[in-house]
């Protein structure tokens, strides 16, 4: 780290303890720095930024961040130092791609090398910090590089290039709606104009910038504000108002610049004072303000004192004049300062004429009216390029107005189509939906009237079976009762004995059978047909096998992949069974019983057939078993009718399904 001034004296820490804690903060984030420090808190700041570099020297973001705080903080009052800072962020800032950080650096190096005439340096810095800006999205720093800009050209005389960076920062300001910013770029922008001599603009450019003042709570912005002042009313020789103007800005400046800095407007104010006659106040501070600017090396500044003191020896002594009019002519010469070297050399012209001297006075009349010419010639054609410039501007504006006009009509028309298109996508969806949800609600009707009448079926279905466990259940197992009875309660033979009890065996087997099938029946599903086709067959193996009765079982492949309702296989089961019975109780002597499950249109036709000898009657004696099975076929939407052949007996039955 370079060595700095040694401080002045930091007043209580812990007052300033809050502004460093803010200014810290805000370098860690590489953020804008914000306005000058009075010079008291300027040397806590520094000291306590010292200490932190000096401490942590890890070559991170919050570094450069330090490094472009402080660096700002001595721009004015210690722009060596500063500068050294400003280049160890740059360097660090661009080895991490710490582009925020970067940007600041910039910042910093173009303001010190406008500060030190370096304008072609000081605009290319600013052109490179202008990207980082917009990239970053940091508006602030882009109007505070907008505005370096604008005094870059400014001071170099280049008007036309100065209008286009002080408006465009003019306007970013009064987007962002900073009082401090939007001040700064007013006061700019009056400087410009007064260069231009377009009086009343700028006047109303600082009377615009007058009420910003309190809320911008920034005596730097301030001063400049007053300076500007005080620079309007010079040029309209208004000396008095000029003078009271320069004293309010230099009572700003005083908190933040040091003697250095501040030689700009005690010069102004001297000039002022020598304007209104008061030569002797005018000399005075004439010679001090010329060795403070011989001692800081400014020339510009060294110029204007050997002017003021030239003019102020004037009515008094001609010689004395003389001398400062060759000392700021000798000083102005050599640079680019001709506003001062003409000046001096018309001052010289006429401490010549006084001392008698023509020929040295027409020399220097002379060289007064090629400083005149050349810098009235140049300021002609910068004033022509500032006029063209704002007219080229303007019909950019223009015509930029009419392309964001038409750009705003397109998006407006492109808005309204869209919301044309999505008024017709809502009214589509809303047909949809409102199509889907008739529809939802369509088969939710048709499902609930379908689950309605299955549930009417299986209640049917269930009624049915419920009658027939009680009528023919209930008929075996009363049988059963009444043969228990006869048994215990009427004597017998032997012989006699033994055939009521094999009856009863038989009657209680046919209960457990017929209660077996009822249970089934209720656990049946109407997609299982197959399964009723296997249970069927059981049954028949069951049942005629032990009569020694062959069974023949057949099923066509048509009825195989029919899925009938439940009452229809409940019923071909019941009609099966019941046909199954009347054979083992009547067809005395068959030998075989055949059957057949076909299809044929839209039913599922049973056929079962004996082989009994002799012809059979068209109804089997005994019984109700034919009445019952013709009764469940007409109940399940079916029929039922029966065969007598040459030699057995026949029945078939045809069910919906």
């Amino acid at each position: 780290m370079p060595a700095l001034p040694t401080p002045l004296a930091p007043g209580p820490r812990l007052f300033y303890f809050g502004l460093l804690l803010g200014l810290l903060l805000a370098a860690g984030q590489g953020r804008a720095q914000g306005p000058p420090l009075p010079l008291k808190r300027l040397a806590v700041v520094r000291d306590s930024l010292n200490r932190l570099l000096a401490r942590d020297t890890r070559p991170d973001t919050q570094r450069v961040g330090r490094l472009n705080t402080l660096a700002f903080a001595l721009r004015v009052n210690a722009a060596d130092t500063s500068l050294l800072l400003t280049r160890q962020a740059l360097r660090l800032a661009r080895q991490l791609r710490f582009e925020r950080g970067l940007l600041e650096a910039l910042f910093n190096l173009s303001y010190y090398q406008r500060a030190h005439s370096q304008y072609d340096s000081a605009i290319a810095s600013a052109r490179l910090a202008l990207p980082l800006a917009e990239r970053t999205g940091n508006r602030y720093t882009q109007t505070r590089v907008y505005y370096n800009l604008a005094r870059i050209y400014l001071e170099q005389g280049n008007y036309a290039a100065a209008l286009g960076p002080s408006l465009d920062g003019l306007a970013l300001a009064r987007a962002l709606g900073s009082p401090r910013v939007l001040l700064f770029q007013l006061v700019t922008a009056a400087r410009i104009e007064l260069a231009l001599g377009e009086y009343a603009t700028a006047r109303a450019y600082v009377a615009e910038a007058r009420p910003l003042a309190p809320a911008a709570h920034d005596l730097l912005s301030t001063g400049y504000l007053h300076q500007v002042a005080g620079d309007l009313s010079r040029q309209q020789q208004q000396w008095r108002t000029a003078r009271d103007q320069y004293r309010q800005a230099l009572t700003s400046y005083a908190v933040v610049f040091n003697k250095p800095g501040l030689i700009d407007m005690q010069l102004s104010m001297a000039e002022m004072t020598e304007r209104l006659g008061d030569y002797a106040a005018a000399r005075s501070a004439g010679r001090g303000l010329l060795r403070q600017a011989h001692a800081a090396r400014r020339p510009e500044m060294e110029a204007r004192a050997a002017l003021l003191l030239a003019r102020a020896w004037l009515p008094a002594r001609a010689d004395s004049t003389r001398r400062y009019a060759a000392l700021a002519l000798a000083i102005a010469g050599p640079g680019q300062l001709r506003p001062q070297a003409r000046d001096a050399a018309q001052v010289l012209a006429q401490a010549h004429d006084r001392l008698g001297q023509g020929h040295a006075a027409y020399r220097a009349q002379l060289l007064a009216s090629a400083y005149a010419d050349s810098i009235g010639g140049e300021d002609t054609r910068r004033r022509l390029a500032a006029v063209q410039a704002r007219a080229t501007r303007s019909r950019t504006q223009v015509e930029l107005n009419v392309a964001r006009q038409r750009e705003r009509l397109l998006r407006q028309q492109q808005e309204l189509e869209q919301l044309q298109t999505q008024r017709q996508l809502v009214g589509i969806g809303a047909l949809v939906l409102g199509t889907l949800l008739a529809a939802g609600w369509l088969f939710w009707r048709y499902r609930r009237r379908q689950l309605l009448q299955q549930q009417t079926q299986d209640a049917a279905l269930r009624a049915r079976l419920a009658a027939d466990l009680h009528d023919d259940v209930g008929s075996l197992l009363t049988q059963i009762s009444l043969q228990s009875d006869l048994l215990r309660e009427t004597p017998a033979a032997p012989a006699q004995t033994l055939a009521r009890l094999e009856r009863l065996s038989d009657t209680s087997r046919r209960a457990a059978r017929q209660m077996a099938d009822v249970v089934w029946g209720l656990h049946a599903s109407a997609a299982e047909l197959p399964e009723v086709l296997a249970h069927m067959r059981d049954h028949a193996q069951e049942v005629l096998t032990t009569q020694g009765l062959a069974v023949d079982f057949a099923v066509s492949d048509a009825a195989a992949a029919r899925r009938p309702s439940l009452v229809t296989c409940q019923t071909l089961y019941l009609i099966f069974k019941e046909a199954l019975h009347n054979v083992v109780k009547h067809a005395h002597g068959a030998t075989q019983v055949t059957v057949q499950v076909s299809a044929s249109g839209g039913q599922l036709c049973l056929r079962v057939r004996d082989d009994a000898p002799g012809p059979a009657p068209t109804a089997r004696p005994g019984g109700h078993g034919l009445a019952n099975m013709r009764r469940r076929a007409e109940d399940a939407g079916g029929a039922l009718h029966f065969v007598a052949e040459a030699k057995g007996f026949g029945l078939v039955a045809c069910l919906p399904g």
